[in-house]
């Protein structure tokens, strides 16, 4: 038994000792300060995550960059394919006016029948009239037409003497007929033209007719290398363009040996329409499109290169600088947490007495607190203040508008009210037969009318002109032969956007306060034009002038009124474009008036009427 016992008791001293010694090890090992703790806590919890998440996401936007770039790899390919076709498509585009030309057809079924110059003038006129139809394309068509007795003729200046070439068109008439199609294209035909270069993409095609049948050889040819060429200066400088056909042989290429014969093997064995794929031995990528028509394969070829060392670059300033920002965020928070600990509690819970006692409170915090603690203490009481005074000015001001929204409606009830009756008196002028005063009535109306509908601001010149001659018409039965208003309006400002009734107090003006009725009768011009992107308004008279006028008594003593109004209404609308001037001379004022071109111009459909079409403008 003692033996036993000592056993067991060494045992376990032993295991007391081991946790005794090991957590003074784990002690020592973790930091006993906030300020340590809290460095470790950031390195472990933030900055290596943080790293490591930002690593993957690199890495994700390598990935996203290179597919965006493969996407516009294959947009600008699709670009060429549809250019070539497009380019095909128009020299059967020139086949088909060919055949629907009945003229051209007689003359080269039987050429006999037709002077040599004069048949040579007609049928070189019929294809500049067809190359002239595709003046939009970016590459010109070469005609070259042999009829039935091998006569020849062509579109360009040939870089030989035009002989019968009767044998030629036996041939290629035992050519396509043996065929599958009466055409065929020629991808590397030689360039016949004088002072041209390059080889020629031509169609070979048979000209037949329903009741005449063949009646000649038509050659129409693209100068592939001139299209290869405009091509190339939309594409990226670093980005290859190759063409090779399906038996490996190159047809175009944009730089000499940028396309391997492996990379080649690769694109013909896939069989595929279109493609693309990452080429890891060249460290770029390949897009590919097949066009049948030519077995031609169109293949462009970007280096990744650029795009690595750009993302890698990247990387290493966003490590370097968020490294940096963690040692520095890391360092300022260990300072300022012991200062910034209390005071923000202190400041947490006066924040929430504010907000159960419904902003009727104010915080306090003491002198021990940092600066910026105590700042935003006062500026926390500060927007209390501003708040509850925020407040009660937006109930002043909800009462104040509830206010004006009851004098304006109680405001709107009199010029209805008078409209009405000026609608009244109208009818019973019209029915006594008093047409002056109908016309009066009538003018007024329309004015009064205008006037009340608040909500349109803007009218179009023509409308404009309406209501001014509505004015017009009720001044003259009050002036009688005391003015005359001339109209000088360009056609194309008539629907021009002005403010309403801008121009009626500049005549109303004129009229009452410009002319002495003892020297005869005024005239007064309304010229309106377009200059450049600016509206031109200008109403001009030839009588006393601003000067003489405010020395008579009673005389121009409310323009003022007017021209504030409107030149406020200009500021109000148009900000720094729009302005008006006033010119004044011994005889005559010139008011003129500058604002932005705009033009809404209406149309007409069956059972509608006017409606604005669209609205354009010179800004």
């Amino acid at each position: 038994m003692p033996p036993f016992r000592l056993c067991i008791m060494k045992t376990s001293e032993f295991v007391i000792g081991s946790e005794s010694y090991t957590m003074p090890i784990l002690r020592q090992l973790l930091p006993n300060t906030m300020k340590h703790r809290l460095f470790l806590a950031y390195i472990t919890l933030l900055m290596i995550p943080l790293c490591i998440a930002i690593y993957y996401l690199f890495q994700h936007f390598q990935s996203i960059r290179q597919k965006d770039m493969m996407d516009r790899l294959s947009e600008r390919m699709q670009q060429v394919h549809v250019s070539l076709t497009d380019m095909m498509a128009f020299a059967y585009k020139a086949n088909i006016m060919l055949s629907q030309d009945e003229g051209l057809i007689q003359m080269m079924y039987d050429p006999d029948k037709y002077d040599p110059l004069d048949r040579k003038k007609v049928i070189e006129s019929k294809m500049f009239g067809i190359n002239n139809s595709f003046f939009f394309h970016q590459t010109d068509l070469y005609f070259r037409f042999i009829d039935r007795k091998g006569n020849v003729y062509t579109s360009y200046a040939p870089n030989g003497q035009l002989t019968n070439r009767l044998q030629e068109l036996q041939e290629w008439r035992n050519k396509l007929n043996s065929g599958s199609y009466s055409y065929q294209w020629v991808a590397d035909d030689g360039n016949d033209v004088n002072g041209g270069q390059g080889k020629l993409l031509s169609l070979y095609i048979l000209l037949d007719d329903q009741l005449r049948g063949n009646y000649g050889l038509a050659r129409i040819s693209i100068n592939i290398q001139e299209w290869f060429r405009n091509t190339l200066k939309d594409s990226p400088a670093n980005q290859d363009l190759t063409i090779f056909n399906g038996q490996g042989k190159i047809m175009l290429q944009s730089k000499a040996a940028a396309f391997s014969k492996d990379m080649m093997q690769r694109i013909i064995t896939a069989q595929a329409q279109v493609g693309h794929y990452e080429d890891k031995h060249a460290s770029s990528l390949v897009n590919y499109s097949y066009l049948q028509e030519l077995d031609w394969y169109v293949v462009s070829q970007m280096p990744l290169g650029e795009l690595q060392q750009e993302i890698r670059h990247l990387r290493l300033i966003f490590f370097l600088f968020l490294t940096l920002l963690i040692v520095a965020f890391v360092v300022v928070t260990i300072i300022l947490t012991a200062r910034m600990t209390k005071p923000l509690y202190v400041l947490e819970r006066s924040m929430e007495e504010a907000t159960d006692k419904k902003l009727n409170v104010k915080i306090s915090i003491g002198k021990a607190a940092t600066a910026e603690v105590r700042s935003l203490g006062d500026s926390f009481n500060r927007m209390i203040d501003d708040v509850v005074a925020l407040i009660n000015k937006l109930k002043l001001e909800e009462r104040q508008k509830q206010a004006v929204r009851f004098q304006m409606l109680l405001s709107q009830m009199n010029p209805h009210f008078l409209l009405n009756t000026l609608n009244t008196v109208k009818w019973i002028a019209r029915k006594e037969k008093q047409e002056a005063i109908v016309g009066i009535c009538t003018s007024l109306g329309v004015i009064l009318e205008a006037s009340l509908n608040s909500e349109i601001e803007m009218i179009s010149l023509k409308e404009e002109i309406r209501l001014l001659r509505s004015y017009e018409s009720i001044q003259a039965f009050r002036f009688r032969d005391h003015f005359t208003i001339l109209y000088e309006v360009e056609e194309s400002v008539q629907y021009a956007l002005v403010p309403k009734l801008s121009l009626q107090p500049l005549v109303e003006n004129s009229i009452v306060h410009g002319f002495d009725s003892a020297e005869g009768r005024g005239t007064i011009q309304v010229r309106a034009r377009a200059e450049g992107n600016v509206l031109v308004l200008e109403v001009e008279d030839n009588g006393i002038g601003m000067e003489e006028a405010a020395r008579r008594p009673g005389r121009r003593s409310g323009h003022g009124i007017g021209l504030s109004n409107l030149r406020e209404r200009l500021q109000l609308l148009f900000k720094e474009e729009g302005s008006l001037d006033s010119i004044s001379d011994v005889e005559g004022t010139l008011i003129r008036i500058r604002l932005p071109l705009l033009i809404a111009t209406p149309y007409l459909q069956e059972g509608d009427g006017g409606h604005v079409d669209g609205f354009t403008g010179g800004r």
